[in-house]
């Protein structure tokens, strides 16, 4: 009698790939990178050289009242990757990194970084119904952009615990908008620097108008 072949083992199932604990989203680790790479040239740079990078490519709102010029158009975008030291570029990226991840995920890299531009151009806007037609104060730094994205992510968020009622979240938002009033009028900025907290709260409005567009798309998985 001829032996019987041996019982053959199902194959082992392939291991997967261990996932990374922590994953930063593309469009959020580029634009981090970039204003720290900004960062940290112009920390190499001498005070009178920053000077001149500073008031050329920060946003003067009240250069919307005077003559068209040239560079206005660019400020607006600009003045949203220089920041007024280490501790606010600090504070302005690690909230870009607890907020990008919510937001770019359902809206995409592309539409992601639309919303972070759109929000700061938003935001130096609004700045400048509010100020001095003869002022000469520059705005510097990301706080409009992310305000944007926060705002996105409170609508975002409430249509994904909400379904269709994303205005549900109402009462969060105004309570944001309240807190960065009350933080403007004090003065309490980063480095003790004034706070356009006009520009934040524009930014923050862009981003509730663009999560409110885009919301039909965002379901939960």
């Amino acid at each position: 009698m001829r032996p019987l072949p041996p019982a053959s083992s199902p194959p082992e199932p392939a291991a997967n790939p261990r996932e990374p604990v922590f994953r930063i989203p593309s469009a959020t680790g580029w634009l981090i990178a970039v204003n720290l790479l900004i960062q940290i040239v112009r920390s190499f740079l001498p005070a009178g050289q920053d000077e001149i990078i500073i008031d050329t490519l920060g946003f003067d709102p009240a250069s919307l009242y005077g003559p068209a010029r040239l560079m206005t158009p660019v400020t607006l975008v600009s003045y949203q990757f220089l920041h007024g030291g280490w501790n606010h570029l600090a504070i302005n990226m690690v909230s870009l990194l607890a907020f990008g991840a919510g937001v770019e995920k359902p809206l995409g890299p592309a539409r992601f970084l639309v919303l972070y531009i759109v929000s700061g151009i938003a935001g130096g806007l609004l700045e400048s119904l509010f100020v001095n037609a003869t002022g000469n104060d520059l705005l510097i730094g990301a706080s409009a952009s992310i305000s944007g994205i926060f705002g996105a992510l409170l609508i975002l968020w409430g249509i994904n615990r909400r379904g269709s009622r994303p205005m549900g979240m109402v009462p969060m938002a105004l309570l944001w908008i309240a807190l960065m009033m009350i933080t403007g009028i004090l003065g309490v900025g980063a480095g003790g620097s004034p706070v356009a907290w006009i520009a934040h709260i524009g930014g923050f409005l862009a981003g509730i108008g663009f999560g409110l567009v885009f919301r039909q798309g965002f379901r939960r998985d």
